[in-house]
């Protein structure tokens, strides 16, 4: 618990040194790669992107296959803001309820995710782009065992991110990162091939942007060897397609809503393991949400 609160005390000093901007217009700023959305286990990379400054968007992902395949839906509900156009903050909650076609009679939060991410332009060279990110994982309450892993996780990484000179729509991209553990006293489950100790990790991969369609390509090798108690390794591959679903599909909303389709292929201690995942999200911006609630107030 001690190595915890000192983390968090390294998050809260990072923030400090900030300079925020709420809620103002967005600036001009220096050109980057287009801007694409972050999807949990679909591509959870901390790429050199960042929404306009002084933008807060807010974030919806109900776990719709919950429906037949647990007794509790999960919903991550969250924020990310953008402080200027270096740096963001974000924080995430993952809420659980019984959506009573199981036997299950229990709702609640059961983990809590913090991430702050700061960009360096142009560095280490120019065309090219890096970002340095700290992410923290909280289980808490009493969240079904299946649904967290018990841990603490405490994860500083950097990716170096290169928009290829012969095909704009290639963003390349390669990074690595910690992944320092610790129990806490949440009961929990570790999924398959997940690491059960300090681990090290080393990410390649690219993204082909299409505009509204984006495919995506991440190879993460991990390993307990370096950092660990024990040594074991691991390696995932995950491709991935995001699409951005088109206006007149959602009757002209301001909400952007995001459908993902996703394959994870791991190999490690637990053996080869093969699976799909399907996302849906919607991002709103906390402006458009007063801009809502004062329509509503005039009426």
């Amino acid at each position: 618990m001690r190595r915890l609160i000192l983390h968090l005390l390294v998050l809260g000093l990072a923030g400090q040194e900030c300079q925020a901007q709420f809620e103002k217009h967005p600036v001009p700023t220096k050109d980057r790669p287009p801007i694409f959305s972050r999807i949990s286990d679909l591509f959870g990379g901390d790429l050199p992107q960042l929404d306009p400054p002084g933008e807060i968007k807010l974030i919806l992902r109900p776990h719709f296959g919950d429906l037949v395949r647990r007794d509790y839906m999960r919903v991550d509900t969250g924020l990310r803001w953008a402080l200027n156009k270096d740096f963001e903050l974000s924080a995430a909650a993952s809420v659980f309820f019984t959506h009573g076609l199981g036997d299950s009679a229990s709702y609640g939060i059961g983990k809590l995710r913090f991430g702050s991410k700061y960009v360096f332009e142009d560095w280490p060279k120019p065309a090219y782009e890096t970002t340095v990110a700290l992410n923290v994982d909280l289980p808490v309450g009493h969240a079904p065992i299946d649904m967290t892993d018990g841990f603490y996780h405490f994860a500083p990484n950097f990716v170096v991110q290169h928009l290829s000179d012969w095909n704009h729509h290639l963003i390349l991209f390669a990074g690595m990162g910690l992944d320092l553990i610790d129990q806490s006293r949440v009961a929990g489950r570790f999924g398959t091939n997940q690491p059960h100790d300090d681990s090290i990790s080393i990410t390649a991969g690219g993204v082909y942007d299409m505009g509204q369609i984006k495919w995506t390509l991440t190879n993460t090798y991990a390993t307990t060897a370096v950092i660990g108690s024990e040594t074991q390794h691991f390696y995932y591959l995950q491709p991935g397609l995001l699409w951005y679903v088109p206006k007149r599909f959602t009757f002209n909303s301001k909400t952007q809503w995001i459908v993902a389709l996703g394959a994870r292929t791991s190999w490690g201690p637990d053996g080869f393991d093969f699976g799909l995942r399907t996302r849906v999200r919607a991002e709103i911006t906390f402006r458009q949400v007063m801009d809502t609630m004062r329509r509503r107030a005039s009426r």
